[in-house]
């Protein structure tokens, strides 16, 4: 008896699990990497003109307002995720949803290129941080389970594969409301889960120093 009670709890855990929302609809599969590999930055330049990013990005994808994102030098694959959570409402903007939701595709792509072919925000002046966050950026917390920030971002902070974005010059204000929301789950378009994860278990002088660190000139090598 007690093992068939345990078999419905575990169907009852499971099936949630399997009906859930996925995180996002982008899967950096063959089609999607030929896609953008593909991309012209030409058009993607034509677009933007268009399309009036620089009112939020800057003329060159760097944003004058804290606020907003700096995307120049972003890789193309995780601009393209973006853009396409944007459209599929996996990522809440309703002036991105507004932008992107009658692009193709290839225009996503073609955006994307373009903003990743731009020269990234210069970072500020370095800044000394605690052995407590350089631990946390270089090795994590495995206590925490939180793995190292370099092991996705890399150790310049200059990004990762596919949606692994670039922090070296970002913005403080961004970083630090970006790190929140995901905290809050405001922003749930992270695959499996893992800026929620990370988060979450960050304290606020944490999220504030990380987001210091990553807005300053990083180390050499």
């Amino acid at each position: 008896m007690m093992r068939l009670i345990t078999v419905f709890i575990g169907i009852a855990v499971l099936v949630p699990l399997a009906n859930a929302e996925p995180s996002s609809a982008v899967a950096f599969d063959l089609p999607t990497i030929k896609l953008l590999r593909s991309a012209d930055p030409a058009n993607g330049e034509a677009l933007a003109k268009e399309s009036k990013c620089s009112k939020c990005h800057g003329d060159a994808g760097v944003s004058d307002d804290p606020d907003d994102v700096n995307i120049a030098g972003m890789s193309s694959s995780y601009l393209y995720k973006q853009l396409k959570d944007y459209q599929d409402k996996k990522r809440d903007d309703r002036d991105m949803y507004k932008k992107v939701k009658a692009l193709d595709d290839k225009q996503l792509a073609d955006l994307s290129a373009w903003y990743a072919s731009l020269e990234p925000a210069k970072a500020g002046a370095n800044k000394t941080v605690t052995a407590e966050i350089q631990k946390l950026i270089t090795h994590g917390d495995p206590e925490r389970l939180l793995k190292a920030c370099a092991a996705c971002h890399g150790r310049k902070g200059r990004g990762g594969q596919f949606d692994h974005p670039a922090l070296a010059g970002q913005n403080k204000t961004y970083l630090v409301d970006s790190m929140v929301a995901f905290k809050d789950e405001d922003r749930t378009n992270d695959i499996y889960s893992r800026m929620r994860t990370v988060s979450e278990v960050l304290t606020e002088e944490e999220i504030e120093a990380l987001a210091d660190y990553y807005a300053a000139d990083l180390p050499e090598e």
